[in-house]
């Protein structure tokens, strides 16, 4: 395989990312143990395991009570509240300085007290005033308790922008409340509004499982095959590395919901690659992070404020993912299309094919991919969104199992009963006899052959395989539904890899039992972030209900535009990439759709089409479009300078210049500073906002479409100035002109563009310089 970065070079910049303590073996088994709580608390009774449990031996006519115990939502968010804020306190120093990294210190073991006991007082107190809602003055003591560590945990986990803004909206409350603190207690920490706000349920309910998935995925190997293999697939063509950069990464979009992390899993491949295929450091440096940073705008699995998004419009996910496929479209064509230009101008050529693995065996292990796909069909037939993450969890499980080929079995033939098992755990109760009869009579088939020792043998892969399909035959067999099947399949599958890797006597078997039991840990360290500014963004949320000013700062902006919609959407852009420079992308969505938005909302909603509802909803088009619009431009910070975390990493790894890189990073995504532009002026191209498809509605977005990937096309011909050959500066400047004024989608600007690349290829050799 081509060559990668080694280990202690991805450590190097991970640190320089994060600068997280390494701990001694005994403080490392805290952790782990409180990451494993947390999938386990998730598990049990986020995901209702315990209640799918209890209709499996209920409809086996075994009742156990205790199995319907269960918590309250607000219980369960600080219980897993409680165990980050203790990872938080244990890996994260109070300052990034090697004296602090180099130990836990005294004051750090005193913020774990009070975390856990503001947090576990609010555990044991909540059921009290659910029934009753008294808040005594107390409470209000935990209250700022639990604030004050939830800020101190956000600043050493993300830095101190989001703690001190959130500050200053809790100062606004507090003087606008005039200092009635029990009014702020109950609102900020007792009701769902404050830290246990929207946006902390939503990440505990549906992101964790997301996260979980992808941990699974990354640890067992998934993410690697989707780089290697779109390496190998376009590593030998001109620019290859590079362009396989960009579709590995809109791939892993499907795993990954952070834009640094992104980067470090296929950067580590792609980078060392296009610097070897001869792009420079600061170009192969910028690549990446753009191509990575699109991960969160890419459907199935977006980023973790796309949940949240839902969840504020009230609209469906897998809704949600429909109305982002043309923008994802657009910005990674866009991507492709200025490395294509980038390409030539260089004039670099492909790699040889001996650098790549053979084609054949990543086609042959194809199958790998089959858990995205079971997500992508979960989500768009409305299987909600953490079912769909926990039962593909399971097909990738088995998938991972089957494809090592140290373990003797016939691939094709595993790759089969995996494909038919797969399609019948989705059938309806209807056909769920005939299902369970199938999947009985193939395990049977198999163990005929494996005690014929033809095709088949008693191994890891027969006994996973047997486990899955006798476990989905019996789930049948006694009348449970779809979703309950799906999550058990899900769940059990990391029991099943836990204990036929545990028993395994193989490499590959002791590998796959390493991977499960470390993807539940990294689930739990990985969530830690984006808990943490979910929580902190809550407050932000919290002070801005408590104070009336969500539903009249939409006024107040309007008013100061003086109703100049162009005005308030580049406001809203600068906004947001500037807050975005030292807060998460979730908490900048957070923030930015709770204060921005809704001005952009009061500008058009009583304009057509804005005014009009999302068909199948009460939302209007107006206020999805405007969620969307902030939405773009908080992920977009992350490659925006000065701060542009995904392109310092990028640069870091490639080992050029921060500035040159970054600069270059925001050329090459000029699809995304652009896109959402016309997507809210063209609302159409959501999809989902259409609510009659007629020829003449589907002509028009394919009209829009088409027009914007002819934008992205004239504006990589200008900005890299390639077109045949290098072209004169005049030149590109009017390219560029024709290229932004066709952002109107105006039938008529955009027919000036086409003429104008045509005139471009006829007269190439007179308007080159």
């Amino acid at each position: 395989m081509a060559e990668e970065l080694d280990k202690a070079d991805i450590e190097k910049v991970e640190e320089i990312i994060e600068r997280t303590r390494k701990l001694p073996s005994g403080l490392e088994k805290i952790v782990t143990t409180a990451a494993i709580l947390i999938g386990l608390y998730e598990i049990l009774f986020i995901f209702n395991f315990n209640g799918t449990l209890y209709t499996m031996f209920s409809k086996m006519g075994i009742k156990i009570s205790a199995l319907l115990y269960t918590f309250q939502t607000q219980q369960g968010e600080a219980f897993v509240l409680a165990m980050i804020l203790l990872i938080a306190f244990l890996l994260y120093p109070i300052k990034r300085t090697r004296k602090h990294l180099d130990k836990v210190e005294w004051h750090d073991w005193v913020f774990i007290a009070l975390s856990l006991i503001a947090m576990f007082y609010l555990f044991f107190r909540y059921p009290s005033y659910a029934q009753y809602a008294m808040t005594y003055d107390k409470d209000i003591f935990f209250a700022l308790l639990s604030i004050f560590v939830v800020l101190e945990a956000t600043r050493r986990v993300i830095g101190w922008v989001l703690p001190a803004v959130v500050l200053v909206f809790l100062g606004y409350a507090i003087y606008n409340i005039h200092f009635n603190w029990l009014v702020f207690t109950e609102h900020m920490y007792l009701a769902s509004e404050g830290l246990f706000a929207t946006p902390l349920y939503v990440m505990t309910i549906y992101v964790f499982a997301f996260i979980f998935f992808g941990a699974f995925l990354l640890k067992i190997g998934i993410s690697d095959y989707i780089t290697e293999f779109m390496i190998t697939v376009f590593g030998t063509r001109p620019g290859g590395p590079a362009k396989s950069a960009v579709i590995a990464s809109a791939l892993m979009g499907t795993v990954s919901g952070s834009s640094v992390a992104n980067v470090l899993t296929t950067g580590t491949f792609t980078i060392p690659l296009m610097k070897k295929a001869g792009y420079p450091p600061e170009i192969a440096g910028a690549i990446e992070p753009v191509s990575s940073t699109g991960g969160q705008l890419m459907p199935p699995i977006m980023g973790a404020a796309a949940f949240i998004m839902a969840e504020f419009l009230g609209i469906p996910y897998n809704k949600i993912i429909i109305a982002a496929i043309l923008p994802a479209i657009v910005y990674y064509s866009g991507v492709y299309l200025f490395i294509d230009r980038e390409t030539k101008r260089l004039g670099l050529k492909g790699m040889p094919r001996e650098h790549f693995k053979d084609l054949k065996y990543f086609l042959r292990k194809s199958y790998i991919l089959l858990p995205i796909l079971v997500i992508t069909v979960a989500l768009i037939w409305g299987i909600p969104a953490h079912i769909s993450a926990i039962s593909s969890l399971g097909v990738a499980i088995w998938v991972a199992w089957i494809s090592k080929d140290d373990i003797p079995g016939n691939e094709a033939l595993y790759v089969a009963i995996t494909l038919i098992s797969t399609f019948l755990m989705f059938q309806s109760k209807s056909t769920a006899i005939i299902s369970a009869d199938l999947l009985v009579l193939m395990s049977i088939v198999l163990i005929g052959l494996a005690a014929a020792r033809k095709l088949v043998y008693f191994n890891e892969k027969l006994h996973i395989s047997l486990l899955f399909m006798l476990f989905v035959a019996f789930a049948q067999y006694i009348g449970m539904n779809r979703e309950n099947i799906l999550l058990l399949t899900g769940i059990l599958g990391i029991v099943f890899s836990l204990i036929v890797g545990y028993v395994s006597k193989t490499r590959d078997g002791k590998v796959m039992y390493a991977a499960t039991y470390e993807s539940m840990i990294e689930a739990g360290k990985t969530s830690t972030a984006v808990m943490l500014a979910a929580a902190s963004a809550g407050l932000i949320q919290g002070s801005l209900t408590i104070t009336g000013l969500a539903s009249s700062l939409g006024y107040k902006m309007a008013s100061f535009t003086s109703g100049n919609l162009w005005l308030l959407l580049v406001i809203t852009m600068i906004f947001s990439l500037i807050l975005g420079m030292g807060v998460p992308t979730t908490a900048n969505y957070i923030i930015t759709s709770l204060v921005m938005a809704p001005a952009i909302y009061t500008a058009v909603s009583n304009l057509a089409p804005y005014d009009q509802p999302v068909p199948g909803f009460g939302t209007a088009i107006a206020l999805l479009s405007a969620h969307f619009f902030v939405f773009y431009f908080g992920i977009l910070a992350d490659i925006t300078p000065p701060v542009a975390l995904a392109s310092y990493a990028g640069s870091a790894l490639a080992g050029g210049d921060f500035w040159k890189t970054a600069m270059n990073a925001v050329r090459y995504a000029i699809a995304g500073y652009i896109g959402p532009y016309i997507y809210f002026t063209h609302p159409e191209m959501f999809i989902i906002t259409v609510k009659h498809w007629t020829l003449m509605t589907t002509v028009q977005v394919i009209y829009d479409l088409g027009a914007t990937l002819l934008v992205m096309y004239m504006l990589a011909i200008a900005l890299t100035g390639w077109f045949g050959k290098h072209l004169r500066k005049e030149v590109r400047g009017i390219t560029g002109i024709i290229g932004l004024l066709s952002a109107t989608l105006s039938p008529i600007i955009v027919g000036a563009g086409v003429v104008t690349v045509i005139g471009l290829k006829l007269f190439e050799e007179k308007l080159g310089s």
